[in-house]
């Protein structure tokens, strides 16, 4: 009985690590980018995958100064944030296929009543600290710069 239930437990065990496998972990090392925005310079991190999309920057407590999160799509489509389980107070700017911020807005942390949607096709979302668009003086029609090309994979 006992060689039973020790086997059990192994098989148990050993599904349940290749399960885990296939989810992602949060402490995998983040696709990192640099690029800037009408030449203020910024480290990013990528989230190109359904699942890092998904997660953004959830549960998060910091951002440094220059740093952000660039939401990267498989193609232009009206797009759509909202700050579910989102700590830090963020800024977002949608950017057109050729790179060119279409619009920013500030957005309230730890919240689902607002959704703050793309009012034309966007293939690429920025989040930064709140107030860095403002901060920076970048408006509309600014260009985003990446050191590399990067792809929305599934």
């Amino acid at each position: 009985m006992k060689t039973r239930i020790g086997i059990l437990f192994v098989l148990l065990t050993v599904s349940f690590c290749k399960q885990a496998e296939s989810f992602p972990s949060q402490t995998n090392t983040p696709e990192i980018l640099f690029g800037s925005v009408a030449d203020r310079a910024l480290k990013l991190e990528v989230a190109n995958t359904p699942s890092t999309r998904a997660t953004g920057l959830m549960y998060r407590t910091k951002l440094g100064a220059d740093e952000g999160m660039l939401f990267v799509f498989p193609r232009p489509d009206y797009l759509s944030f909202w700050m579910k389980n989102t700590l830090i107070p963020l800024s977002i700017g949608y950017f057109s296929e050729d790179m060119r911020l279409l619009e920013s807005f500030d957005m309230k942390p730890n919240q689902t009543e607002e959704v703050y949607n793309s009012r034309k096709p966007a293939m690429y979302a920025l989040e930064v600290n709140q107030g860095w668009f403002a901060k920076h003086k970048i408006g509309k029609d600014a260009v985003l710069t990446l050191e590399r090309k990067v792809s929305a994979r599934d």
